[in-house]
């Protein structure tokens, strides 16, 4: 059997630990340093347990399970820093930071590939990845990091794992934007206007139009909704302002009804408040590398994309003021 217990003592030593806020702080291990200690674990990790005890029972005993803390912690990590299954076991090997930030001492066993694998397909096959994220977001709520007076919605397409020609991934689709064609799938968010957390999350298909999930990025709080062109419906619009929301809804141009100068001027400045929703895609593309999807279907790319949303409302909260350090 398989054993991955580390027993460098020059590595991995109780000394080596005790004295680690002693090491130079780099701004990735102050980074964690912050998560660590900002973050209400023990909130986020047992409502999870509970709903992971619902099904355990479907499963025969085995060896030690790797505590669920760890593992969160693990995804965390990963899509931090961009890394595979294989790659993650191996740096937390390497990297006392890590290490730290997974409260793992001399002689833990790190946890292993095939156990990250192993939750990452509970989490999206149950929806823990949802649940996480709400979890986060409620501590968010409770620390006056999300407003909820306005919303500002889009989506971003995120192209395939699997190229459309060899059928290994049966759930992406493709679709064409502004005239070039994408295969993969599209992630939806809903981003608090004052605080830039996003509140709301959706993962689909490419194919499926940015206005059929509208309503599902709303929180139903919001005196105030900013979209593109792509959520461009007169309906919605009278429907926003029949309960007293303010439509920041770009107008669109038909054929043979281009817009009046009144529409164009009322575009323009709209959207350079509604421009503040693209941040986290491309702070999810240029710091994460998070440019296309890591699997081969849409559950587990669903995990990944909340994941990363995930980070984004981390970086939100590491930016608030009045932190511990």
């Amino acid at each position: 059997m398989r054993s991955n217990r580390v027993h460098n003592l020059d590595l991995f030593t109780e000394s080596i630990n005790t004295s680690y806020k002693k090491h130079i702080k780099t701004k990735s291990k102050q980074a964690l340093e912050m998560l660590k200690a900002e973050i209400d674990w023990d909130a986020l990790i047992e409502p999870i347990e509970e709903e992971l005890k619902k099904h355990r029972s479907k499963y025969p005993a085995g060896r030690q399970r790797t505590p669920l803390l760890v593992i969160v912690r693990c995804f965390i990590l990963q899509r931090i820093y961009n890394l595979s299954d294989p790659r993650l076991e191996e740096e937390i090997a390497d990297r006392i930071s890590f290490r730290h930030f997974l409260d793992l001492m001399s002689g833990d066993t790190i946890p292993d590939e095939t156990s990250i694998c192993r939750y990452r397909k509970q989490f999206s096959k149950y929806g823990l990845d949802r649940l996480l994220f709400e979890l986060f977001n409620k501590q968010l709520q409770e620390r006056g990091l999300l407003v909820e007076k306005g919303t500002l919605v889009d989506a971003t397409i995120k192209q395939a794992q699997a190229t459309k020609r060899s059928g290994r991934d049966k759930d992406a689709r493709g679709t064409k934007k502004r005239g070039r064609y994408y295969y993969g799938y599209k992630g939806h968010i809903g981003m608090d206007s004052d605080s830039d957390v996003i509140h709301s999350v959706e993962f689909t298909s490419a194919e499926v139009h940015d206005s059929n999930k509208f309503d599902d990025l709303l929180h139903g709080k919001e005196d105030a909704v900013f979209g593109d062109k792509g959520y461009a419906n007169r309906k919605r619009k009278r429907m926003l302002r029949e309960r007293g929301v303010f439509c920041g809804i770009l107008d669109k141009a038909y054929r043979n009804r281009p817009l009046s100068p009144s529409q164009k001027k009322r575009n323009l400045k709209h959207s350079r408040f509604r421009n503040k929703v693209e941040r986290p895609f491309a702070y999810f593309k240029r710091v994460l590398d998070y440019d296309r999807c890591s699997y081969y279907d849409l559950e587990r790319n669903r995990f990944e994309f909340i994941m990363t949303a995930m980070i984004w409302n981390m970086r939100c909260l590491m930016s608030a003021p009045g932190l511990k350090t």
